[in-house]
């Protein structure tokens, strides 16, 4: 398997080697705390912009994709996860990436299935967790605490809804309408 750089939320929508704090794009301080430039909803973080969701510009789907492609929102990752089954594999369809295949619960898509990678993470400039973890971004940030938006993470016997540094680089799962 070939490693490729993830992508990052809060603007950011090209992959890098390194993932910290002193590289974020939108990082006017040097650690969590900000001050942030964009998508603020406290003042102890920076100028507040209360936008709690990316904007098309900054969302990474959409920029490479176009059209109506973007990042899921957290309430759609919530979805997933309590309407949907999740399978863990170590081999998907031969090809000895492990991760989840997702079937849904609902009349009518019962037989579609999502595949989810065990892609690991970028956090500083190392690749953790191939083929162990997954981590995939919303666009969704935390209203509560700048320094964090919102995504899913997985193991082989666990996955769920967290709040995550906005500076780490995370795989990305594009959605349309």
């Amino acid at each position: 398997m070939g490693v490729r750089r993830s992508l990052r939320l809060g603007g950011e929508t090209d992959g890098k080697w390194n993932y910290d704090w002193s590289t974020y794009k939108y990082e006017l301080g040097t650690d969590s705390r900000g001050p942030f430039s964009k998508y603020v909803t406290k003042s102890i973080y920076g100028t507040v912009d209360y936008k709690t969701v990316l904007d098309p510009e900054d969302d990474a789907a959409h920029v490479k994709w176009g059209g109506s492609w973007r990042m899921p929102v957290d309430a759609e990752w919530e979805e997933l996860i309590n309407n949907c089954r999740w399978t863990w594999t170590s081999d998907y369809n031969g090809t000895d990436i492990a991760g989840w295949i997702v079937t849904s619960y609902n009349a009518g898509y019962t037989d579609k299935t999502l595949f989810f990678p065990a892609a690991g993470c970028r956090i500083g400039s190392g690749l953790d967790h191939v083929g162990s973890y997954g981590d995939y971004w919303s666009s969704s940030l935390d209203p509560d605490y700048s320094g964090f938006a919102w995504g899913i993470g997985f193991d082989s016997g666990y996955v769920g809804r967290y709040g995550r540094y906005r500076d780490n680089g995370f795989s990305v799962r594009p959605v349309t309408e």
